[in-house]
């Protein structure tokens, strides 16, 4: 058995030396399948990867309360309609009612710009409560963060994202330094570890703490905030809390059957829904442009199998009047086809990884190369030629050693 296939894969390298332009176009078709299959997949993977680590950065069974009507659009938080109901007491009630809820964390978000020395800073300013960062999973790199009492007091302290010291600071440690915020001269105290993007699309490294006293009156005078930061005791659990959230602040912010929410509610499951409906898309298109490769190639190594057939008629009658059998000519017309399709499929694979790989090093997406896809596109591309050639070798060895002779 081994013998015969060895013979046979010489015709086959053979033949496609002889035929070197229609075997390429043969084994472009199945490549470009395998190419477009491996990339799309392996690139969809890992952005759902990115997207499950993004949402692992809004903290640990964090559900978000914005006040309005707030969407995220391709990773980009935008506010739809804009509400002034919610207050510090929603936070608290919720805190006390709702069961599960382990905290409830009242903050007050502004854009803001910040200046030190002529040097002009866009950011966000987040009023919070000193449990942030143990509620968000983030951490102090230097100094120190605002205590409870300087909360209480509304002190002008901040706390730094990761970015912003070497934006304000040029090097310089900003520990114990003034800025402006807007007008008003704050003292930082502290600089965060560096965090990235989270899933809500917000870089948490141009982030500004302070106290929530300290936003609400002295920097931007209002009553009311904007935000809520709510961890729940489980993630199993996130889903009724949700629902008694809605309840509870329709309730409180006295709003009719009729009425729509004032705020907004997101999970991290509603936010990694978000985003795959947009990869989901993303792959289906990728498999059929794959599918639709791999059925022209097949179409091609049919046409060129068919034509192989036509001008091989007397090869294949010699073959015949010297004893092979129909089994035999079946076998070298699939086996040339199969061939064709795996080394097209091999060649699609290469460059695929390859391309994925330079993408993974470009764009900094976590590597993932799906093993089980990496199988399947190879087992694809061999059936596909498989396939494709049986019907020229059943014709092929039905053949009669005379006709093809004569021929």
């Amino acid at each position: 058995m081994g013998k015969v296939l060895k013979e046979n894969l010489k015709i086959v390298i053979r033949i496609m030396k002889e035929h070197k332009l229609r075997s390429a176009l043969s084994i472009l078709g199945i490549a470009f399948g395998t190419f477009a299959l491996i990339v799309m997949i392996s690139i969809s993977f890992s952005l759902k990867e990115k997207s499950r680590l993004e949402a692992e950065k809004l903290g640990k069974n964090v559900i978000v309360i914005k006040s309005g009507l707030v969407r995220v659009f391709r990773k980009k938080q935008r506010t739809i309609s804009s509400a002034t109901t919610l207050k510090v007491r929603d936070a608290i009630l919720i805190k006390k009612q709702i069961p599960h809820v382990v905290s409830a964390l009242p903050a007050f978000t502004i854009d803001y710009p910040v200046r030190n020395k002529g040097i002009t800073v866009k950011t966000t300013i987040i009023g919070t409560y000193s449990e942030y960062p143990s509620i968000r999973g983030i951490k102090v790199k230097e100094g120190r963060f605002f205590t409870h009492r300087e909360e209480k007091t509304g002190e002008k302290v901040l706390v730094l994202g990761a970015k912003i010291p070497e934006k304000l600071f040029k090097g310089e440690n900003p520990i114990g330094k003034f800025i402006l915020v807007f007008r008003v001269p704050c003292k930082v105290i502290g600089v965060m570890e560096e965090k990235g993007t989270d899933i809500s699309g917000t870089d948490q490294d141009m982030l500004i703490y302070t106290p929530l006293k300290t936003a609400m009156r002295r920097l931007a005078n209002v009553d009311y905030i904007n935000t809520i930061f709510v961890q729940v005791d489980s993630k199993e659990n996130i889903k009724e809390v949700k629902k008694e959230i809605r309840f509870l602040l329709r309730k409180l912010h006295k709003l009719k059957p009729e009425d729509k929410d004032d705020f907004t509610i997101l999970t991290p499951d509603d936010l990694l829904r978000m985003q795959t409906q947009a990869l989901r898309i993303f792959t289906i298109l990728g498999v059929v442009s794959a599918v639709i490769s791999f059925l022209i190639g097949g179409i091609g190594i049919l046409s060129v199998m068919i034509l192989t057939v036509n001008e091989r008629t007397t090869e294949i009658g010699i073959r015949r009047a010297v004893g092979a059998k129909k089994k035999d000519i079946l076998v070298q017309f699939v086996m040339e086809a199969g061939f064709v399709s795996f080394l097209g499929g091999f060649i699609g694979l290469t460059f695929g990884l390859l391309l994925v790989s330079g993408i993974y090093a470009v764009s900094g997406l976590p590597k993932i190369f799906p093993q089980d896809f990496i199988l399947i596109s190879i087992f694809v591309s061999v059936i596909t030629g498989f396939l494709a050639g049986v019907y020229p070798a059943y014709r092929a060895s039905n053949i009669k050693p005379i006709d093809a002779l004569r021929y």
